[in-house]
């Protein structure tokens, strides 16, 4: 199984957002969240793990990662990484986000 890393920056705020795809698990990192934090499917410790870090990680990524039925269906479909790939890119690219790497 190979992996897929996709690198975008927030333009707002020069913040760097960082995505790994392996099989069918989207994972996500940035610089105040260290280590790797699985969002799709969403980890079920993803919420305790924000709230416990007494405000080090901002409560928008609760939201952030919350898909519409719409959305879920559409990389639910997905077959591969690739296509999982170009479904974030898509996705990043319509919030503003601009692709390094």
């Amino acid at each position: 199984m190979k992996m897929i890393k996709l690198s975008f920056l927030l333009p707002s705020n020069n913040k760097i957002m960082n995505f790994k795809i392996e099989g069918r698990d989207i994972y996500y990192v940035d610089n105040v969240w260290k280590n790797w934090l699985r969002i799709i499917p969403k980890d079920e410790k993803f919420v305790r793990k924000i709230i416990e870090s007494r405000n080090k990680i901002p409560k928008e990524i609760l939201t952030m990662f919350n898909l519409s039925e719409k959305d879920k269906k559409e990389y639910e479909g997905a077959k591969t990484e690739e296509e999982l790939a170009k479904i974030i890119t898509k996705d990043c690219l319509a919030k503003g986000l601009r692709l390094i790497k």
